[in-house]
């Protein structure tokens, strides 16, 4: 389910083969985010349900059933209590949920230092049923699960489960809840650029891009160097799914509206590509490979040289050529997609099928490296420590 959550950025068609170096950048950024992540109290939500039975005497399907009922009961009191219910997990499917927030964050909580234990769900299920259950004298809910003390499983810090959190909650985190949650992140993911964000002293980020003015200066040098590279990539990859699109569309009857859409975003691509031309020219790619190979050592070599063929043809598109007439160009891309996707390809002209089932996009832009769902988790956080402020500043 990881690696299929890394194939599900909306902007981004991955024919290209891109996704590695998008994802590279990603998890250099802004770690323990994902594209399906929706609010940040959920990193909360999730360690919460589970600490509930860590001391009941269960299996480890037992947990995972109290678990789910949890996590559906969660969705009631969040539609019960939040008055705008975008960025609830399972507001339309509910109880039919398949994917459970656990699931989304648990690799989140991880990476943040909220959960201690190093496993899968599963692992942490069998375990806590193997090892059996502790008698407490702890302070119990009503059907018998234990609220305080402390686990080794979760960090000792974890703010206190709010009353009635299955009766009428939000997502808006409370001022302890917002410090816990920036501390975690500085703690453990100290170098990224959500670490720095989290602890600026602005009460919102709103901002298209990482690469915005606003952003950068709120960044040091090195960080600023690595968005750089990243934005340089987005740019140029920008036209690979719009080319393969348009060479797509048309193979595919009926498609001149189609067409015509990505005639227009194909334009708006070579316009900020000649806008950056000087910059593309400029750009240290040698630089951008070392990065990149650092941070993800398993890129392939086709990806790599793909990439740098693409770089190239994103050059002539600055210089003012209609790249995507080229049919060196358009036998490059199939030649790409049957790589990737082998007989599934789309473009191998007996693939009518695949083709049918297609039904195109022309609204693609350059990657955001998970910017977007990234910001909306920050600005939780930020506006959870602004009350704090102007509470204690009200206080004064």
């Amino acid at each position: 389910m990881q690696v299929i959550d890394l194939f599900r950025e909306k902007n981004t068609v991955d024919e290209m083969g891109f996704a590695p170096i998008r994802d590279a950048f990603a998890d250099h950024f802004f770690p323990g985010t994902s594209t399906i992540q929706t609010r940040a109290r959920y990193f909360l939500f999730v360690p919460w349900i589970l600490r509930r039975y860590e001391r009941r005497r269960l299996t480890a399907a037992e947990r995972s059933a109290k678990l789910r009922r949890r996590e559906i009961d969660l969705i009631q009191s969040l539609l019960t209590g939040c008055t705008d219910p975008t960025g609830i997990i399972g507001r339309d499917a509910q109880a039919g949920l398949q994917r459970m927030p656990s699931s989304v964050y648990w690799r989140g909580l991880r990476l943040w230092g909220i959960r201690l234990f190093d496993g899968s769900i599963e692992q942490y299920f069998r375990r806590l049923s193997r090892e059996g259950a502790t008698p407490s004298r702890s302070l119990n809910t009503d059907d018998g699960e234990p609220l305080d003390g402390t686990s080794r499983d979760w960090h000792p810090a974890l703010p206190a489960e709010p009353e009635g959190l299955f009766e009428s909650t939000s997502l808006e985190l409370r001022a302890e809840e917002a410090e816990f949650l920036r501390d975690r992140i500085c703690t453990h993911q100290p170098g990224s650029v959500l670490a720095r964000l989290v602890a600026c002293n602005l009460p919102e980020l709103g901002s298209p891009f990482v690469w915005e003015q606003e952003i950068g200066q709120l960044l040091p040098s090195d960080l600023r160097a690595d968005i750089e590279h990243a934005r340089m990539f987005a740019i140029s990859a920008w036209g690979g799914p719009l080319v393969y699109s348009f060479q797509l569309a048309r193979m595919k009857t009926g498609s001149e509206e189609l067409l015509g859409q990505l005639e227009v975003a194909l334009g708006e691509w070579q316009s900020a590509v000649r806008a950056e031309e000087a910059a593309l020219q400029d750009w240290n790619r040698s630089a951008f490979w070392e990065l990149v190979r650092r941070l993800n050592p398993r890129i392939s070599s086709r990806t790599q040289e793909f990439a740098e063929t693409w770089i190239g043809i994103a050059l002539r598109a600055a210089a003012g050529e209609r790249v995507w007439d080229d049919q060196r160009v358009g036998q490059l891309i199939a030649t790409r997609e049957r790589q990737i996707k082998g007989g599934r390809a789309r473009l191998l002209p007996e693939n009518l099928r695949a083709r049918d089932r297609w039904q195109g996009d022309a609204s693609g832009g350059p990657i955001d490296y998970r910017w977007g769902q990234t910001q909306v988790i920050l600005n939780d956080i930020l506006r959870g420590r602004a009350a704090e402020s102007d509470g204690s500043q009200r206080d004064a």
